[in-house]
């Protein structure tokens, strides 16, 4: 664990998974985790059609981390060999948090919306 920035007040700390908080920021999480939640089951080619500018690379390396942490479930179908992608509940849970996080950025700067985030 790293050194805390708060010395005198360590009780203000929360101890938390950088590698979680690290890969919500990245590139096409946000987005990933919108789809899946509005379309559910996907297999790999519908939800990189449904994204704007996403490599196959990039979406396979960002479906492996989101799969690690739990994000997402991967399900294989033998007959005939199918892969899916699904959010769990603690995916839904994240993108949830996100979007709460950004309607209070919007609350409290309504007048500089610059930028789309999916």
């Amino acid at each position: 664990m790293s050194s805390k920035c708060c010395i005198k007040d360590e009780d203000l700390c929360m101890a938390y998974s950088s590698r979680l908080f690290e890969l919500i920021a990245k590139k096409y999480t946000y987005a990933i985790l919108i789809i899946l939640d509005k379309y559910g089951r996907l297999r790999f080619n519908e939800l990189q059609r449904k994204m704007s500018g996403i490599t196959q690379k990039a979406l396979s390396t960002r479906l492996k981390e989101l799969e690690e942490l739990k994000l997402v479930k991967r399900e294989v179908e033998q007959e005939p060999l199918r892969v899916y992608y699904s959010l769990t509940t603690e995916g839904r849970a994240v993108k949830n948090a996100i979007q709460i996080l950004i309607s209070v950025i919007n609350l409290i700067d309504n007048e500089h919306k610059d930028t789309f985030l999916c």
